[in-house]
């Protein structure tokens, strides 16, 4: 029967059965000598080199002898340093290709790109999968102490109903209601709400929740979270167990915690004492030794104004104002100053849980839509199902949720999210090895009742084709969403002239597009000289959108040819030997020749920068 590596400690003097991988193999001699590596860690074999030729990476299977290493040849660097195998036999049973990278690195230098489309392999590094085991235990303890408090796990539809909170939703047509969608599910939020109203009293799940959300390090659009409600209970009663449940796990985890109970800040005094509602408690000297300094922020703002002078929630709608302003919500006055029942965990810096204690009356909820602006139809179609559950005897609840890659960002120390999840999407919103968003066929989108008008390529794919036809190199950096040149610049990390700055304008009513170098302004005077243009203004946000097909400013790509108008190109552009510029996404840039990009983009090439 076979064993693991990290077995052979306890079968000295043994014939046993191992099975793995070749993580290294080095020749002395006539002697090999193999690390064999599973999920539990390594251990050396001894091989005669000419019973079996084994590369790095092969699959292999060992029988041979359990025996204690000479002191002179112990590895005190692994658990099995003390022991060696001596193999009698050794069969191949998968062979490797040469991998596109090494993995006795810790991988962060390897393009991102290159690490998702072969996860499957950079999983097998010590540090991710470190991680991913770690990740497993933390929902472990997580499980085990809500069972240890008679929590009931419920797991909760994926396919619902489009609602606002908060963010954009993920749509799902439906097949057999044609015109009609699913939306995938933001939070569990109304479904563990009615969970309550069921009599269910202690729920949770480990949930997956999406959100079509701008993407950054610590934000994707898919995530995992630890989601729960609990009936009868005070906003002291939910932060007790909480607190109860992350310092028992942290703590298990081997972790230390910088104070407990966990310090508790009004939204008021955090602003005023940190500038901020996620802060860092930490000295220097703690954050070397990796401490975890958790806080709770209380009392926050119920209501904010957003861009068009309108009110909106802070977290979400269906959170009980605080005791004291329930009458200032009825009665839709004094509402800036509308303080709700919410409370958030932060830890090093980030938010890591939120949640409140929830609205159980029917008129609470109905009052903070119509505070919003939304007509009584509106309120009725999109939650007439909670409105009346609330008529059925809602109890008082409140509950949370935690967001479980970034509380594993935290607990590993590491910066990205992709670094603590299996299969990451890329920085533009990829998923990792399989290809997708992708296209599918005629006969799928027919049967949906749905027609994609026009090129169904975006910006970023007519450049690929372009310059691929033109057999040009090029290289494709995924990057956090940049809104500037100079927030481009920081994440390339190359100067500001490197980059090729390109602007829509009207000339004459008649779009056209300048490109110059990011560092360089368009000199009006000049390019209307130069070009014989009488009438000449910047675009505006939406006839920048209406020329690119889309594409919104500050993700412009330098090439007027893929939209059809004509491209000016400043000489500031081409004292550069190679240019960067955001191709038509705020996260995916292309690096080339500034030669090659004059042979692709085919611009008039003039003098017009200042």
């Amino acid at each position: 029967m076979r064993i693991l590596a990290v077995e052979t400690l306890n079968h000295i003097g043994e014939k046993v059965l191992l099975k793995g991988w070749v993580a290294t193999r080095r020749d002395h001699g006539k002697i090999s000598f193999i690390d064999l590596r599973d999920r539990s860690g390594i251990v050396q074999v001894v091989v005669n080199k000419e019973r079996v030729d084994v590369k790095t990476e092969y699959v292999i299977e060992v029988e041979g002898l359990v025996k204690v290493r000479p002191e002179s040849m112990v590895n005190t660097k692994i658990p099995t340093g003390t022991v060696e195998v001596e193999a009698e036999k050794v069969k191949i049973l998968g062979k490797s290709k040469e991998l596109p990278f090494p993995l006795d690195t810790d991988g962060y230098k390897i393009e991102e790109e290159l690490r998702l489309k072969y996860r499957y392999l950079d999983l097998r590094r010590d540090r991710l999968a470190n991680n991913i085991r770690l990740r497993s235990k933390l929902i472990q303890y997580v499980r085990e102490f809500l069972f240890s408090r008679d929590f009931t796990e419920i797991e909760t539809p994926l396919l619902s109903k489009s609602t606002p909170e908060g963010s954009r939703d993920f749509l799902v047509p439906s097949r057999l209601q044609p015109g009609k969608f699913y939306a995938l599910p933001q939070s569990p939020q109304q479904y563990k709400q009615l969970l309550m109203v069921a009599g269910f009293e202690k729920y949770f799940q480990i949930a997956r929740a999406l959100r079509d959300e701008d993407l950054r390090a610590d934000r994707g659009f898919e995530h995992s979270q630890i989601d729960l409600e609990m009936s009868f209970v005070t906003r002291e009663d939910v932060m007790n167990i909480l607190e109860d449940m992350i310092t028992t796990v942290v703590e298990k985890l081997g972790m230390i915690i910088k104070e407990k109970p966990f310090p508790v800040f009004t939204y008021k005094e955090a602003m005023e004492k940190f500038g901020a509602d996620k802060f860092d408690l930490r000295n220097d000297e703690e954050k070397k030794q990796g401490i975890k300094a958790f806080a709770w922020v209380t009392k926050f703002p119920f209501f904010e104004k957003d861009k068009e002078g309108n009110w909106t929630f802070t977290h979400n709608p269906f959170s009980a104002p605080e005791p004291e302003f329930e009458d200032d919500l009825l009665n839709k006055k004094n509402i800036g100053n509308i303080l709700k029942s919410q409370y958030d965990l932060v830890c090093n810096g980030y938010e890591v849980g939120g949640g409140s204690i929830r609205a159980n009356k029917k008129e609470i909820l109905e009052a903070v839509f119509e505070v919003m602006g939304y007509p009584k139809e509106k309120i009725q179609n999109q939650f007439g199902h909670m409105l009346e559950a609330f008529e059925y005897g809602a109890p008082p609840h409140g509950g949370c949720a935690f967001g479980i890659e970034r509380l594993m960002m935290i607990l590993t120390g590491e910066t990205a999210l992709r670094e603590v999840v299996a299969f990451p999407q890329t920085s533009g919103g990829k998923t990792a090895v399989m290809d997708a968003p992708s296209i599918v066929s005629d006969l799928q989108l027919k049967e949906l009742g749905i027609k994609v008008v026009g090129d169904t390529r975006n910006a970023f794919q007519k450049i690929k084709d372009l310059l691929e036809k033109n057999k040009i190199q090029y290289k494709v950096v995924e990057h956090e969403a940049v809104f500037t040149s100079e927030e481009a610049a920081k994440v390339r990390g190359t100067s500001l002239h490197q980059g090729a700055k390109a602007l829509v304008l009207y000339g004459d009513d008649k779009a056209v597009m300048a490109v110059l170098a990011a560092d360089k302004k368009v000199d009006f005077k000049l390019i209307k000289s130069l070009y014989g243009i009488k009438d000449l203004r910047m675009a505006t946000p939406g006839e920048v959108k209406e020329v690119t097909g889309g594409v919104e400013i500050g993700a412009v790509p330098p090439f007027g040819n893929i939209f059809n108008i004509p491209l000016y190109a400043d000489e500031s552009l081409f004292t550069n030997e190679k240019i960067d510029f955001n191709a038509g996404l705020h996260t995916t840039s292309i690096e080339m020749k500034a030669e090659d990009y004059k042979t692709a983009a085919l611009p008039t090439v003039g003098n017009f920068s200042k």
